[in-house]
């Protein structure tokens, strides 16, 4: 899912998880609006309270917070606990594993090999210096690797036209709409969502990448990474009251 605040500024992440976060408020909310009406003894209460607090905390982290922000100096990848901000001239390669991963090379950013890579087109990141930060919003699902997986085998042979069995396909209404759409369009509609979103971020890149000149930009705008310590205490302080209140 994909979220346009501005022309210049995206916010990509899949919709399963926000679904999962509203469902479980939702039922924490109810949980507490029970024991509030029919009156639950004040102990087990507090000790329910507490595992739905902390329950509702890990929801926040792993399903809410995480995101991909792509604005004009690069882009924040925020995952659970730890948020990362690689520059465009950084970036050598998006592509995808069991999550989207953000490929890049601070020593090598900024050249002019880099920038010369036609936008959309991923260059092997087998450099010693390179390395790989993983977007914990845009997973790859089990099925959806399977699926990639059974459409990469060769296709079965099609029936020669003078085979009775072959038989000309008739065109379907809306065909000719559909062919007029632009290439690019056709192909990520056809891709998973997380899949399509890593195109669209490496074509990004790639198209970033060949705007920017070959000076140390990126010694001005390194790679950065730091902890997220409010989701770390959304967490982990709830975690500490509920063990301080079953030891009680």
């Amino acid at each position: 899912m994909v979220r346009s605040s501005d022309p210049n500024r995206e916010v990509f992440r899949l919709a399963p998880p926000l679904i999962v976060w509203w469902v479980w408020v939702a039922f924490a909310v109810a949980n507490v609006a029970d024991f509030a009406i029919q009156g639950a003894p004040a102990r087990f209460a507090i000790v329910v309270s507490a595992i739905l607090v902390t329950i509702t905390g890990l929801a926040y982290a792993l399903a809410l917070r995480p995101r991909v922000v792509a604005e004009p100096s690069g882009l924040t990848i925020v995952n659970p606990f730890r948020d990362h901000h690689v520059p465009w001239a950084a970036i050598t390669a998006v592509d995808t594993g069991d999550w989207v991963q953000v490929h890049y090379a601070p020593g090598q950013a900024g050249s002019g090999q880099a920038a010369s890579r036609p936008p959309g087109v991923s260059s092997p990141p087998s450099s010693a210096a390179s390395k790989a930060v993983s977007c914990w919003a845009l997973y790859i699902s089990a099925r959806t690797n399977r699926r990639a997986a059974a459409l990469a085998q060769p296709a079965p042979r099609r029936p020669s036209p003078h085979s009775s069995a072959f038989a000309a396909p008739r065109p379907e209404r809306g065909y000719a709409e559909a062919s007029r759409l632009p290439e690019e369009a056709k192909y990520l509609a056809s891709l998973p969502a997380a899949k399509a979103i890593a195109v669209k971020l490496d074509t990004r890149a790639g198209r970033e990448r060949a705007r920017r000149k070959p000076d140390p930009e990126t010694q001005e705008n390194p790679v950065t990474a730091r902890w997220a310590w409010r989701a770390i205490a959304a967490v982990a302080l709830p975690a500490l009251a509920l063990l301080i209140t079953v030891l009680a």
